[in-house]
């Protein structure tokens, strides 16, 4: 049962991210817990969130020790890179970040995420890109599923968000460090 850390800055995405793990997995039939997490301020402040995806029932949705962390700044380095299972995955942003942990105990993705969704032009896209990269890399779901939970997860006055979002998961999906 793999769980997930996905930790930033309120505004990047961080929920929505969880949210269609969670929302892949299920639509695969698989059980699913997501817990969200966040500062006062939405914009700004922290945020995180926990994703557990199992064939099996789910005890509970606390993650004190993830197998996999996504961080998408540098403070949420700081806060939870310690804290990946020895054997685990780490997969971040490495526009925003530029320090890699010391650890040689975990797998390490880097991927430019800021700077691609950039280039798709949305900066707001990174935590897209990083969901791409997360399947390429565990195969956690299936990129149909996530394209799937996109579409019923996105808002309707954020519609027009769906082609770019798409096309930044494919991005990661591309992408080799």
């Amino acid at each position: 049962m793999p769980s997930i850390l996905i930790a930033g800055s309120g505004g990047q995405g961080i929920l929505f991210f969880g949210k269609l793990i969670a929302q892949s997995a299920m639509n695969e039939g698989k059980n699913v817990t997501w817990f969200p997490s966040y500062g006062a301020e939405m914009r700004g402040g922290t945020a995180n969130c926990t994703v557990q995806v199992s064939d099996e029932v789910i005890g509970s949705p606390i993650v004190r020790n993830p197998d996999i962390l996504i961080v998408l700044n540098k403070a949420s380095m700081e806060r939870f890179g310690s804290r990946v299972k020895k054997n685990g995955l780490l997969i971040m942003d490495s526009s925003l970040i530029k320090e890699t942990p010391l650890r040689q105990d975990i797998g390490i993705v880097k991927v430019p995420a800021s700077d691609i969704a950039v280039s798709l032009g949305n900066a707001m896209s990174a935590n897209m890109v990083l969901l791409g990269a997360l399947i390429k890399e565990t195969g956690i779901v299936n990129e149909d599923s996530a394209i799937n939970a996109l579409e019923e997860l996105t808002s309707s006055r954020r519609t027009k968000t769906i082609s770019l979002n798409k096309s930044a998961i494919k991005k990661g999906l591309q992408y080799n460090q």
